[in-house]
């Protein structure tokens, strides 16, 4: 009977050693990160254009679509990758030189409007946060 508990006990440190290993070389998802010069950006009501410096190239955009209304208050959205796409209020663009131009243009409105810009160059996206302030 003491032998069987001994066998139980072995067998179930070893199962959590071997969870532990397991967990420890687990490889992450995100290999090869992508880096951005500037995590936000602040435009004044007026309009504006800022660069961001990108790396690893090549990079893209991923542009959120709204594509319907999911119950009342939800809306269900898509992700396109993209070489540059534009708004009312803003333009993102890839430039030749392998930065990223962001644009915008004279906001009329009272309170601050917050937007993101989605990036990919590696394995895993970066946000870059931007602000119109009135």
């Amino acid at each position: 009977m003491k032998s069987i508990r001994i066998a139980i006990v072995a067998l179930l440190y070893t199962g959590i050693l071997i969870s532990c290993v397991d967990i420890w070389n687990r490889e992450p998802d995100c290999k090869v990160s992508t880096k951005v010069s500037r995590s936000s950006l602040t435009f004044s009501g007026n309009g504006g254009e800022e660069f961001v410096e990108v790396n690893p190239k090549p990079y893209y955009l991923i542009e959120e679509v709204q594509i319907g209304k999911v119950g009342e208050d939800g809306y269900m959205y898509e992700e396109r990758a993209t070489e540059g796409y534009s708004t009312a209020n803003y333009s993102v663009r890839k430039l030749e030189d392998g930065r990223l131009a962001v644009r915008t243009n004279t906001y009329y409105g009272e309170t601050p409007f917050k937007f993101k810009v989605i990036v990919k160059g590696g394995d895993c996206s970066k946000t870059i946060n931007c602000t119109i302030n009135p």
